[in-house]
């Protein structure tokens, strides 16, 4: 099937209490700056190409503009803590952190999360589990504000197994930690040449090329010394100060310990009329002793002038005239914030980030714009105050007409120790315009920590395709694929929740009138993926255009992910399962007893009024209240089920109303099922598994009525994932959840092939595994749609399966013989060893899980064969894990599985034979072993692994005997931004096509054609044709350098990151190339390109590329315009359609390539 996924961020508008103990402001703004800088989550993931964001530059670093409440109410009294003293020893009465070393906090440093109660260690973990290092192991200058305000915060990197990072772990406390301000000043002492962060030459080189891309090992985050955290916990709350003596301190603090943003200072005019630019904003690198000396200069008198003020906010961002700064008491607008008249607008950069912070601690006073003024802002009246309205323009409108591409303002209100309506409306405002705005409260420190941390945190609004659209076999000719195309899409995001949703589009076609493709055609069909109006609903990047409209959608959606689709379908009635029952254990399958395994039942119904569902299930137990007056249980259990309890959307005051939110389906397949036909239309529904942990059954409707389907019939979570929920309606941490992660494969029994399942013994079962989420895999009997059974849980660890690591490998539902019994069988690799997220050479005593090939009973669950250490068929080289998919072939076409290839994590090939003969167990009727080796123990650059298996091929060459051709690329699914390993795409050629070998012979690449200099094919002078077609005759296949083109030899991490595809002779190949270079701008991520190559299976040699293409990369047809890791390609065969090739969402014609008649191995009727 094709398939699937899209990225950006969601930013839900939430109230933020804040503190009644100003060092919590300190904290809170601290989170606030560093976000600002692009923080992004450490990952070992292909989302690093998301998180990891290019090195930012002083022109287009955030510009932070604080507009200071400087009114006399702010010279009033509060309580607090006496001022943070490093001399001072904090530890004892409770406390438990190292005064020695420094910390990541996972929440930022609130009382909230930071504790020492072995109680809570259960939910936030221990001291001893958080990322730390050395205090002397920090040897960033810049970071020596640690030893001064207890915290930095910055964009840093650790150095350890043998390379910089981008995280900071807990067990690697001595290894040195950089920051990238402080990059080239000094290395590990200061006076040594070596004072560059280097990887190739490290940890540290006197050369700068060899210096460290910082924008792929960055990590934007805060540090905390221990001691600063043991002030936190045991500072007693003794001390009078005032609210403005307590926001100098605070800030001056901030200002001390941050860099990397732009920083301005606005105030309150004391003559009561609007504010005046204190400071400029610029680099705080350079204007940080102006900031904090004007800042401690500040006096509280006046009135409170909160609209005016933000309107001469907006008119500085926007370089336009200078108004009530000229006027302004004790001091006008600083000259060096204007030019004649103007002020100078500090945007200078098209992704350039902008961003006001209101604070304030009262109602406005005397506090209103002329009709003049607000006709500069495009405000044609305000009801009362203005500064909604402002929010709300400075948000749509274009802020500086001299940059390219339009400037946005985002607002954010602290009210100290006030809560009106006003600051919540002007950050609701900013929030629906923007995306970003939220209000912080002074009243209530417990609730800081929930988004502090990522408040500011944006990862580019760039939506992307890890994989091809869902498309559906037609059951009534299952030679042509019906015309609908389902993308699962989501949104990065530095929060534990990505948003995802699911849309629906149709593959048509056009004449090609004007040539489009330049083939001299004009008669050709082309095709052509159209949204609900008919038209073209990918435009030049690659992507949904903006005036796209996607199935079931009200309006435009575009290539945002969070619109229309079956996310905006969800009503406040949903029908949400779990399963809260026990199980019975048999070898590592769960079974639920039958009383108990219909998930419809009252006990498996997620409602707050369901007592099966307790705090302990849901790991809650203790946990505050979320919503004052409400438990928390009650509040998360309408969550789950849909409700919008924080009232984000719909009606105002409302928390009944449906919440239009959905978990990315991330590296998750859709299952298609089609259950008959209305009046000729076909009955499908869509099986869709997110990393919130949730299975969706979505009806599809009828695609002649746009409007029809997208209703969700119902969801299901597991009982192993209800733990997370908490988690992710916190949404307050920076590592993301994954939940169901993987593929959703269906067994379709339609026994009477007739199209439809309504038959005797005719039924429906999935199967889901989790990948990133975990080691299990569910089977659900979805016959009935509307009354779905949970069957039984294969828990990896465990009886049978105490081999199965990360559930990665996607199920394939296969027919085989055991003994004399026709069994439909589960046949799937061992999956994922987590160990592999981090080595970076293969070692010769390989992973601990994972290292395993399965076959399992469909119907039960139960194993019946297993490959590797302690299987069935012990293999002393299965010494790696198994993600791939196992690729099943039936070469006798007798409708049985008799042909098994397996690619694993260690660079390695197997084969496995089915006898299937009569008579015969399982056991004694499958043989196998290894076929190749393309990986190098100990080398980092030949650790090559495979994620995904070979494609297969019979080829038949005249006057030659016959092969099967394996097509398969290397990458490193976990890092695709890795440069380290060299990488190629293989084709190997399996002469015993369709005898079992006499033994099982290991091929290395010393056995296979270099054909990266297409010398077969022409390129170069005759005598190198000849001696080039000679090598490859004597050869078992081919393979090609995945380096730059120009020069040969300059290895830029390209890699294969999806399955190959072979078409009648025709091999084609998806690869990634990562960003090097950075990122094109300051909200862009690293996410890199990808090309696909079309290739001769015979000799490697370009299928469409020019005469004069010397280089292999020109073997591809193209790059692609969308950027990021390409999907694996696939091709859709509709009733009176042409043959298609889809890349993601990008389609071409797929006559392009010889013919599509392809290479088809028969697929066993299920």
């Amino acid at each position: 099937m094709l398939l699937k996924s899209v990225g950006a961020t969601m930013n839900r508008f939430e109230e933020i209490t804040m503190f009644k103990l100003p060092a919590k402001l300190k904290i809170s703004l601290i989170s606030l700056l560093y976000g600002m800088m692009v923080s992004v989550p450490a990952v070992a993931d292909d989302i690093e190409i998301y998180t990891s964001a290019g090195a930012t530059t002083t022109s287009n670093q955030a510009n932070v503009l604080f507009v200071l409440d400087t009114s006399g109410s702010m010279g009033n009294p509060v309580v607090t803590r006496p001022p943070y003293d490093p001399t001072t020893d904090y530890s004892g009465g409770g406390a438990c952190y190292n005064n020695n070393r420094v910390y990541i906090m996972p929440y930022g440093a609130d009382n909230a999360w930071i504790h020492c109660d072995p109680w809570w260690s259960w939910w936030y973990g221990t001291e001893a589990s958080l990322s730390q290092v050395k205090r002397p192991a920090v040897v960033c200058d810049a970071a020596g504000s640690l030893d001064v305000t207890g915290f930095y915060t910055g964009r840093v990197s650790q150095y350890r197994s043998s390379s910089w990072r981008d995280s900071i772990t807990n067990n690697n406390v001595d290894n040195f930690v950089e920051c990238e301000v402080d990059n080239g000043v000094h290395g590990e002492t200061t006076g040594n040449s070596k004072v560059w962060a280097s990887s190739s030459n490290g940890p540290w080189s006197s050369s700068e090329p060899d210096s460290i891309n910082w924008g792929g090992v960055g990590l934007s985050t805060a540090l905390y010394s221990g001691r600063y955290l043991n002030y936190i916990i045991n500072a007693p709350v003794t001390t009078s100060s005032t609210r403005i003596k307590v926001m100098q301190d605070v800030i001056t603090d901030l200002l001390q310990s941050t860099t990397g943003v732009n920083v301005g200072l606005m105030r309150f005019s004391q003559n009561g009329e609007g504010g005046m630019m204190a400071v400029p904003i610029d680099d705080i690198a350079t204007n940080k002793t102006t900031l904090i000396t004007e800042l401690n200069k500040m006096t509280a008198s006046g009135g409170t002038p909160l609209s005016e003020s933000f309107y001469e906010a907006a008119m500085y961002f926007q370089g336009k005239s200078v108004d009530y700064g000229n006027n302004s008491t004790p001091f006008k607008s600083v000259s060096s914030s204007k030019s004649g008249g103007n002020y100078k607008s500090p945007i200078a950069d098209e992704c350039q980030k902008n961003f006001v912070i209101l604070l304030t601690d009262g109602e406005p006073t005397g506090d209103s714009l002329s009709a003049s003024r607000r006709s500069r802002l495009n405000i044609a009246s305000c009801s009362g105050n203005c500064l909604d309205e402002i929010a709300q323009s400075i948000g749509t409108n274009d802020q500086s007409s001299a940059v390219t591409g339009d400037q946005f303002l985002s607002t954010f209100t602290i009210g100290f120790a006030i809560d009106n309506q006003l600051l919540k409306d002007t950050a609701r405002e900013s929030f629906v315009a923007t995306g970003v705005g939220e209000r912080y409260l002074a009243d209530d420190a417990a609730t800081l920590a929930d988004t502090l941390n990522n408040i500011f945190a944006n990862i580019d609004d760039q939506d992307t395709t890890f994989s091809s659209p869902a498309v559906s076999v037609n059951a009534f000719n299952r030679a042509t694929h019906l015309d609908e195309l389902y993308f699962t899409l989501f949104k990065p995001s530095t929060g534990t929740h990505w948003p995802g949703n699911f849309k629906k589009y149709k593959l048509t076609f056009f004449v090609d009138t004007t040539d489009i493709d330049n083939d001299g055609d004009t008669t050709e069909r082309l095709p052509m993926v159209a949204d609900a109006a008919g038209v073209n609903a990918i435009d030049a990047t690659g992507f949904f255009s903006k005036t796209s409209k996607s199935y079931w959608s009200d309006g435009v959606d575009g290539a945002d992910v969070t619109a229309g689709g079956a996310a905006n379908e969800f009503t406040n009635s949903r029908k949400v399962y779990t399963y809260t029952g026990t199980y019975n254990n048999s070898a590592g399958v769960f079974t639920p007893p039958v009383a108990s395994a219909a998930l419809t039942s009252t006990a498996n119904v997620v409602d707050k009024t369901n007592t099966a569902i307790t705090e302990a299930m849901l790991g809650i137990v203790g946990q505050p209240q979320k919503i004052a007056g409400t438990d928390r249980i009650d509040t998360l259990l309408d969550w789950a089920k849909g409700l919008d309890v924080f009232d984000d959307y719909g009606a105002v005051g409302t928390t009944t109303d449906p919440r239009p939110e959905m978990g990315d389906p991330l590296h998750s397949e859709p299952a298609l099922v089609q259950y008959g036909d209305v009046a000729g239309v076909p009955d499908l529904v869509a099986y869709i598994a997110t990393n919130d942990g949730y299975l969706h059954a979505i009806d599809v409707g009828d695609s002649a009525n746009p409007a029809d389907g997208g209703n969700e019939l119902f969801s299901f979570i597991p009982q192993e994932l209800l733990t997370n929920l908490n988690v992710l309606m916190d949404n307050n941490t920076a590592t993301k959840t994954y939940g169901l992660d993987g593929n959703v494969v269906a067994w379709i029994n339609d026994a009477n092939k007739d199209g439809t399942i309504s038959g005797a013994g005719e039924h429906v079962y999935l199967y889901i595994g989790m990948r990133r989420g975990g080691n299990n895999i569910y089977s659900i009997d979805v016959t009935d749609r509307n009354n779905p059974t949970l069957r039984w849980v294969i828990k990896g660890g465990s009886g049978d399966y105490a081999e199965l690591g990360q559930t990665w490998s996607s199920i394939n539902v296969e027919k085989i013989k055991d003994g004399n019994t026709e069994k439909t069988v589960l046949i799937f690799g061992g999956g994922y060893d987590t160990n592999q997220d981090n080595i970076t050479v293969r070692s010769a005593t390989g992973d601990s899980v994972g290292r395993a090939v399965y076959i399992a009973d469909a119907t039960s669950g139960d194993m019946l064969w297993s490959a590797g250490a302690g299987g069935t068929l012990p293999l002393s080289d299965m010494k790696y894990s198994i993600p791939a998919r196992v690729k099943p072939l039936d070469i006798k076409g007798d409708g049985f599985i008799d042909r098994l290839y397996v690619a694993d994590t260690g660079g390695q090939i197997f084969r496995f034979d089915i006898d299937n003969k009569n008579g015969v167990a399982l056991a004694g009727s499958i043989t196998g072993g290894r076929i190749a080796d393309l990986s190098v123990d100990n080398s980092t650059a030949d650790a090559r692994r495979f994620y995904y298996p070979p494609d297969v091929a019979l080829i038949s060459e005249r006057g030659k005997s016959a092969y099967l051709a394996l097509a398969i690329s290397s990458g490193y699914r976990a890092h695709p931004n890795d440069t380290g390993i060299h990488d190629r795409i293989y084709l190997l050629k399996d002469n015993d096509v369709y005898n079992v070998p006499a033994s099982y012979v290991t091929l290395t690449e010393a056995d296979l054609y270099n054909a990266t200099l297409n010398l077969v094919a022409g390129d170069g002078d005759a005598a190198q044709n000849d001696a080039a077609k000679a090598a490859l005759a004597t050869t078992d296949g081919w393979y090609i350098f995945l380096d730059d083109e120009t020069p040969a030899g300059n290895w830029l991490g390209e890699k294969g990151l999806s399955e190959a595809l072979i078409l009648e002779g025709t091999v084609i190949v998806t690869t990634y190339v990562p960003n090097t270079s950075g990122a094109a701008s300051a909200c862009s991520p690293k996410s890199g390109i990808g090309k696909v190559f079309v290739m001769d299976v015979l000799d490697a040699s370009p299928v469409l590329g020019a005469a004069t293409d010397k280089r292999p990369g020109r073997h591809l047809y193209g790059g692609l315009a969308k950027g990021g890791i390409p999907p694996t390609p696939n091709v859709v065969v509709t009733k009176g359609g042409e043959p298609t090739l889809c890349v993601g969402t990008e389609c071409k014609a797929a006559d392009l390539i010889k013919g599509v008649r392809g290479t088809f191995w028969n697929e066993v009727e299920k």
